[in-house]
């Protein structure tokens, strides 16, 4: 299995284990908790006693939202946005957020980042390094749930504050892991190098 640089895995992510060797997982890639990534559909086993597999490719900075199912034979493009709960069972293109059952684009990023940086401009915000779970005193806390009560509320420094070691997630090393050479891409239709 391909797994890149910087790559966030959060609790309870679930790789087909039996056929990783047919998953490639880009650099900056983050993972809600509880996703799955599937590179073998078992349905139609009973009937006709054979297992489909296809390869599962996700480009560099890729956002999976908690709970996404990612079934085989798909590629994610390079920044793409997938929203909580999808399920991703075709392939997606670079630079757009997605969603749904199917998940389907609905937004370029550029738009999503810009509807963002809007709402930044007026919402209440917080440093990421002060307000994380272990920094959480009950005086922080009740300030947070008073501002995310009154309107929108931005944790600012998030990926900083990982970067310097002093909050956030646990990620595969930026500058000691060499990774295999991913998967091709063409939607999965090379061979897969094992």
């Amino acid at each position: 299995m391909h797994i890149g640089r910087d790559v966030n895995f959060a609790d309870h992510l679930y790789v087909d284990e039996e056929f990783c060797a047919l998953i490639s997982i880009g650099d900056s890639t983050f993972f809600g908790p509880q996703c799955m990534i599937l590179a073998h559909d078992a349905g139609p086993e009973t009937a006709l006693g054979a297992v489909r597999v296809g390869p599962v490719v996700l480009h560099p900075s890729c956002h999976v939202g908690g709970r996404t199912i990612i079934l085989p034979g798909v590629e994610i493009g390079p920044r793409t946005v997938i929203a909580a709960n999808s399920v991703v069972s075709r392939s997606l293109p670079a630079d757009t957020v997605c969603g749904g059952r199917p998940a389907r684009p609905f937004s370029t990023l550029s738009q999503y980042i810009e509807a963002h940086r809007r709402r930044l401009e007026v919402a209440r915000t917080f440093k990421y390094s002060e307000y994380d779970v272990p920094n959480l005193s009950p005086e922080r806390r009740a300030a947070l749930v008073s501002a995310v009560l009154a309107g929108d509320v931005y944790m600012l420094g998030g990926r900083s504050a990982e970067l310097q070691g002093i909050a956030g997630s646990q990620r595969t090393p930026l500058g000691t892991y060499v990774p295999r050479r991913p998967l091709g891409g063409s939607h999965g239709r090379e061979a897969p190098r094992v």
